[in-house]
């Protein structure tokens, strides 16, 4: 693909090896936004101020990338970053947000954030939604809040913020890990079999933290595999499942073992937690949580997470070496072929905002569809609420209510809010640049 004569010339710096895998694939890939919804309407030059207040200390936000010789490179943007008011999110990457792979809009009281997976994860992108909130809500109000936590000019920059756990060639365990991921058979949501992705679905409702995490302090469970029993219980019986276990996929931040805490670049494994048909239809929910809490638990603190990260290292770096695009692309999109999931359960921690809390009313995450279909429940704990957000690839809302009704028999009170179908916009990428 030749390089559109329209695009500016950007300068080539560190290759994007965390997020290669983002990249390549048969599938055009699709933003990642963020939904935060105020109790007040969006004043439009205040928010534009708090974007660029964000950015002096965040510069890295600011990348767009450079593709060369079928790799992707990390490249500086200084073309003007401007927020839009628009309903709808949107194109990024491209003329349209002056090639920025990060784009903020609004829309009455709701600030859309919307990112390219390869530029960050989830994790790193609430770093910058949480200082934009700040600057914004202090420039609102005219009064300073808190910052403890959030990245202001307080925090002088370090460079481990730009690490890249991938950028090294480190040596995988093969054998190793292919032991500790087991070859159980995995239950295929039959919704997911055969199913064409066209749209999204999401289906939010929020719960109130002291109530959902009283619940799992007192059985001994955590919010992520509190949320993964009751989702199990709710797919066995909506299914009657009598074979091979229930996978619950957790996406988890690889910061604190791999020790580059402050990277906002993505950095993440997966943790697998399964459990058999008769454990999801014998054990209470309160046991299940607890089971698959320790669980996760063993291997959070072992060694699986990291063996994952290293396999993922080695197609990186086999796939760095293949002569052409089209041999990058087949390495590197194999996990397209090969679900490892019956769902997920991404806990992307909660928004820091500190004294101001009370002014967020929502937030929803919208993940672009995967091409072989999916179903997730996305989390984050913000302002007092857990906002549980199923966003899925088929239209059926059955286990949105049968998870509903699980937590209705738990006695933990919850508000559903309204559903809706989406399609995250497309990201414009680079082609091949010369010179």
């Amino acid at each position: 693909m030749a390089q559109q004569n329209t695009r500016p010339h950007f300068v080539a710096k560190e290759w994007n090896a965390s997020g290669a895998s983002q990249f390549y694939g048969r599938a055009r890939k699709r933003s990642y936004i963020v939904e935060v919804t105020l109790s007040e309407a969006i004043r439009g030059e205040l928010l534009q101020q708090a974007v660029d207040k964000a950015l002096e200390r965040l510069p890295y936000y600011r990348s767009t990338f450079v593709r060369k010789k079928g790799l992707y490179y990390y490249a500086d943007n200084d073309l003007p970053f401007l927020v839009a008011e628009s309903r709808e999110p949107r194109v990024i990457g491209g003329e349209t947000t002056n090639y920025h792979m990060l784009d903020v809009t609004w829309w009455e009281n709701t600030i859309s954030f919307a990112m390219f997976h390869g530029l960050c994860d989830g994790l790193g992108l609430n770093r910058f939604i949480e200082a934009v909130l700040y600057h914004y809500v202090c420039l609102k109000d005219g009064k300073a809040y808190s910052d403890e936590g959030i990245y202001t000019e307080k925090i002088p920059y370090d460079p481990a913020e730009r690490a890249d756990i991938h950028a090294e060639r480190r040596k995988a365990n093969v054998k190793r890990l292919k032991e500790l991921m087991g070859n159980e058979k995995r239950f295929r949501l039959p919704e997911l079999r055969d199913t064409a992705v066209e749209k999204m679905y999401s289906l939010p409702l929020k719960v109130k933290t002291e109530d959902f995490l009283g619940w799992c302090r007192a059985n001994g469970a955590s919010p992520a595999t509190a949320a993964a029993a009751i989702m199990i219980q709710a797919i066995e019986r909506e299914n009657d499942i009598r074979e091979g276990v229930i996978m619950c996929v957790v996406p988890t931040s690889l910061r604190k073992a791999l020790h580059v805490e402050k990277t906002f670049k993505n950095c993440y494994g997966a943790l697998f937690l399964p459990a058999t048909p008769e454990e999801a239809r014998t054990l209470s929910t309160a046991e299940l949580a607890a089971k698959l809490r320790t669980a996760l638990k063993e291997q959070a603190n072992g060694e699986l997470a990291k063996l994952i990260c290293a396999g993922m290292n080695t197609i990186i770096h086999l796939g760095a070496k293949m002569p052409t695009y089209g041999l990058k692309t087949k390495l590197l999109a194999m996990s397209e072929n090969k679900p490892q999931d019956t769902f997920y359960v991404d806990y992307v921690g909660g928004l820091r905002c500190n004294d101001y809390a009370d002014q967020i009313t929502d937030v929803r995450y919208l993940n672009a569809p995967p091409p072989n279909g999916a179903s997730f429940v996305l989390m984050s704990e913000t302002a007092g609420y857990f906002h549980v957000t199923f966003t899925q690839t088929v239209a059926s809302d059955r286990y949105y209510l049968a998870f509903a009704a699980i937590l209705a028999e738990l006695g933990i009170p919850f508000e559903k809010l309204p559903c809706e179908s989406y399609l995250n916009p497309v990201v414009e990428l680079p082609g091949e640049q010369r010179g």
